[in-house]
């Protein structure tokens, strides 16, 4: 990462404004870290369950945004996915991309892919080569980045992992809320750059930090700007080949009401812990076999597992297995009689389940014809 001054960018350099819904959810998910899942004053994601999350996933957490942060190092290769930066594109070129294009970027491009490679398949001692060619570069690799390499396929099946669950728990939510402001941000931003020229626009997006000496302006020839509402520190930069990409802090750009979060509507007020509710049997419902299992136990009394195992020609092992998740929701109730287990359908939660989500979904008992 580095900063830069405008006056040493050369006169065919290339300024564009774009949105990256990608770069802000890792953003996002370096906060739900750091934050350790309580987002302080974000009240604007009433849906967004970032401390349920950390809870849940406080490990990989741990280790992939702690001490060495894989998940921002990792954030670089984004800029080479086309555009929209969608989270099904994320994971499309995660399951086609090869391990020497993967630590490519871990590394911070220090290295080829090549080069890589040749390291860890053709050397005595692959991790001890990757640090000594990276070092007499001026780079510095840190022992968790080996650690990915020497433990690649685990490693990277458990940061997709964490990556899916965080899209669809929490940043699934967010981004529908922030992606006109994204628009909005960039709009106003491109009206100040019109008024005020790309040299004042970036000092001020960079917070006037300090400007290292080996980053190579003269080369620019592009400069990419993205908004971000989580990005943290203040900034991003990825640079290479040429380009320069900017993840910027929004807030800049969100002085007028139009623009902020808390005039944003999302709609109506949201009862978290009924949406939970909801959303906790919808989830117990949404496997066939288990909606089989409901309707046996619904049509016959006391129905035994073992029954069910041979009606639906599946393991008593899995029976169980699924009736676990439908006895956590309370959609099934147990009970043991002359030494085997038999359950009976929980027509009270069933019914305060079907009332709750047509109250939430606003349907009507009676519609007019």
């Amino acid at each position: 990462m580095a900063v830069y001054t405008m006056e040493e960018v050369n006169q065919h350099c290339k300024v564009e404004l774009s949105t990256s819904s990608l770069f802000e959810m890792m953003a996002c998910l370096r906060k739900c870290y750091v934050s350790s899942g309580k987002m302080g004053d974000e009240t604007h994601f009433p849906v967004a369950r970032f401390e349920k999350f950390f809870q849940q996933h406080e490990s990989l957490l741990k280790k992939f945004y702690g001490r060495y942060e894989y998940g921002a190092q990792l954030a670089e290769f984004l800029v080479d996915l086309p555009a929209p930066h969608t989270f099904s594109k994320l994971m499309e070129y995660i399951g086609r991309v090869s391990p020497y294009e993967f630590l490519y970027y871990l590394f911070g491009r220090y290295l080829s892919e090549k080069e890589i490679e040749i390291c860890l398949t053709q050397t005595d001692s692959p991790l001890d080569e990757v640090r000594s060619k990276i070092t007499s570069l001026g780079g510095f690799v840190d022992d968790e980045q080996l650690e990915f390499a020497q433990n690649y396929g685990q490693y990277l099946q458990e940061l997709t992992y964490l990556w899916e669950q965080f899209y669809r728990q929490c940043y699934i939510h967010v981004e529908p809320v922030l992606s006109p402001l994204w628009s909005q941000a960039n709009e106003r931003l491109n009206a100040e750059l019109n008024e005020l020229g790309i040299e004042k626009i970036v000092r001020r997006l960079l917070y006037d930090y300090p400007i290292p000496e080996q980053f190579p302006t003269k080369e620019t020839k592009l400069i990419k700007l993205y908004p971000s509402y989580f990005v943290s520190p203040k900034f991003i930069l990825v640079w290479g080949l040429g380009e320069l990409h900017i993840i910027y802090d929004m807030r800049h750009c969100m002085n007028e009401k139009k623009l902020s979060l808390s005039g944003y509507q999302i709609g109506m007020k949201y009862d978290e812990g009924r949406l939970q509710y909801i959303a906790d049997i919808s989830k117990s419902l949404s496997e066939i076999v288990r909606m089989k299992m409901l309707s046996l136990i619904a049509n016959k009394e006391k129905m035994k597992l073992q029954e069910m195992a041979n009606q639906l020609n599946i393991t008593v092992a899995t029976v169980s297995r699924h009736l676990n998740l439908l006895k956590q929701v309370n959609l099934i109730m147990e009970q043991k009689e002359n030494g085997y287990h038999v359950y009976e359908i929980n027509e009270d939660e069933i019914q305060k389940y079907c009332s709750m989500l047509k109250e939430t979904l606003c349907v009507k008992k009676e519609r007019e014809r």
